[in-house]
């Protein structure tokens, strides 16, 4: 069966929903046994960026190829944006409700596209607009931002909240201007190979192997840096590669659903109705993107695709 780009890039950004959904259901397992969540952001970048460059060595050995100038722009991505985001969204959690920050996160898909717009000469149809603003208005009841009073909260909570909606906005939209040159997992690596040096020299590398866990915690942490980070982290690339960045945001606000679903099954958590009716919106906004097929001349995959004709 052959699926169109569209339809390809909705199930990678999908995939990578449901992978990070289910990630963060055992993040908060291991948090809740007394990990810092600065010390688990550092050991799921550092052991992803490790088991990516094995990986790449021995599959994909040409990802690692690069030109000297393109280095600035992997610097840049994987300190502003990968690092960046984690940093910024664990110092807002620990200021504020989680639920604010999520909230606060959840704003990117807004950001991206006006970065894209401005930046990357994205259209912005009626559809698309359409299926920002279901995704959105889904992703707020999800989380519950109803129940979230944003003008009593702490104001440098709310600061780095924003920081991390910026910086993740800027991690989206230049990772794709970054495919249109380079595989997803060129840009992948590069960018956990900066993020995990900049956790390792603010944090000491210490940290990893003075916690005293124990088996559980230690195979929770490998499989959140392989199937919580690689695996969604290159199917979202993936995804933005054939969709574009705005598109593909849209799509990943499936994530909370997810992770409500599962912390609902596994964790005990309430259900609401109104998380449900966010829930359907999300699910209307990506029947919309896919409906759309938008067929952009500047989507990454096309542009190489010209290249190498």
């Amino acid at each position: 069966m052959s699926f169109s780009m569209t339809t390809r890039g909705i199930l990678a950004c999908l995939g990578a929903a449901i992978l990070f959904g289910a990630n963060a259901v055992a993040s908060k397992y291991l948090m809740d046994g007394g990990l810092s969540p600065l010390v688990l952001s550092q050991g799921r970048v550092t052991f992803a960026a490790i088991l990516t460059v094995l990986w790449l060595s021995l599959k994909k050995p040409a990802a690692f190829i690069i030109r000297p100038f393109d280095i600035i722009h992997f610097l840049l991505l994987g300190s502003i944006g990968m690092a960046g985001v984690n940093a910024c969204y664990f110092t807002a959690i620990s200021k504020i409700p989680t639920a604010a920050a999520i909230l606060i996160e959840y704003m990117a898909p807004a950001f991206i596209a006006v970065f894209a717009w401005a930046f990357m000469h994205q259209r912005m149809g009626y559809v698309k607009f359409i299926a920002l603003l279901l995704a959105m208005a889904g992703c707020y009841l999800v989380v519950g931002g109803y129940n979230v009073d944003l003008f009593s909260l702490n104001l440098g909570g709310l600061f780095w909240g924003l920081g991390a909606t910026l910086t993740y906005s800027f991690y989206i939209v230049y990772s794709e201007y970054s495919m249109r040159t380079h595989s997803p997992w060129t840009v992948i690596c590069y960018a956990l190979i900066v993020a995990a040096v900049s956790y390792n020299i603010v944090l000491s590398p210490k940290n990893l192997v003075t916690m005293g866990w124990d088996r559980t915690s230690w195979t929770l942490l490998i499989l959140s840096a392989s199937l919580g980070t690689i695996v969604p982290v290159g199917l979202f690339a993936h995804g933005v590669e054939l969709l574009r960045s705005t598109r593909a945001t849209i799509v990943s606000t499936f994530e909370p659903i997810v992770a409500g679903l599962m912390a609902f099954l596994f964790l005990g958590e309430r259900l609401l109705l109104l998380q449900i009716i966010g829930g359907l919106a999300v699910l209307t906004a990506v029947v919309l993107i896919q409906w759309e097929k938008e067929h952009d001349e500047m989507t990454p995959a096309i542009i190489k695709a010209r290249k190498n004709t």
